[in-house]
């Protein structure tokens, strides 16, 4: 990775897939292309972090996460691998290339992204009180202007890629809270529902 310190722009080595790693989530990855693997050996050999620019409906979206490989499960010596990774933030995509000079694999050009994550709404902190979801040790008494970041409450939510995409894309921060807001609703009514289940269970 090259970074660009006046415009903080940088050049990653990037894999573009259907999914979107928010910072300090781990998820398991296959990796079977002969480009990949060689990316990833790479990323392992030298401890570089890798780009995964998100694809929505077979598109490159402006959303791309930087990752690090935290293990290799196994597949090693076999034809797929199997590598867990860390996302350790998000970037804006401002061009990819499918095939970097003299490497299998391709790359992109990234920029940090600035967007400001951080709420005080008291709603969306009645309703992480109320679920018990475990964002912060400082949760534990309710306090309404308590800082929380929504990409924490997202991760903790296990939001679908196409979900966070939606958070994170949204036009402004009012936007992203009311977005957050639904997904805790609904969250809410699951759990509701569950607990009416097995009441019903016990009556019968």
């Amino acid at each position: 990775m090259k970074m660009d310190m006046k415009s903080q722009t940088y050049t990653i080595a990037a894999f573009p897939l259907n999914v979107i790693v928010l910072p300090g989530e781990e998820i398991m990855l296959k990796i079977f292309e002969s480009s990949y693997k060689q990316l990833v050996n790479e990323c392992i050999r030298h401890k570089l972090t890798f780009g995964i620019p998100y694809l929505h409906q077979g598109l490159i979206t402006g959303v791309g996460s930087e990752v690090e490989i935290t293990s290799v499960v196994g597949g090693i010596h076999r034809q797929d691998m199997l590598i867990k990774v860390k996302g350790k933030s998000l970037f804006n995509t401002l061009d990819f290339f499918p095939e970097l000079p003299n490497k299998l694999y391709g790359g992109a050009i990234a920029e940090v992204m600035t967007n400001d994550f951080e709420t005080q709404n008291p709603e969306i902190a009645v309703k992480v009180k109320m679920l018990k979801l475990s964002i912060t040790p400082k949760l534990g008494t309710l306090i309404v202007d308590q800082s929380m970041n929504m990409l924490d409450i997202a991760k903790v939510l296990a939001l679908k890629s196409e979900d966070k995409f939606r958070l994170i894309t949204a036009r402004s921060k009012a936007a992203k809270e009311q977005f957050l807001i639904r997904q805790l609703h609904f969250i809410e009514a699951i759990r509701l529902q569950e607990v009416q289940l097995d009441n019903n269970f016990l009556l019968n």
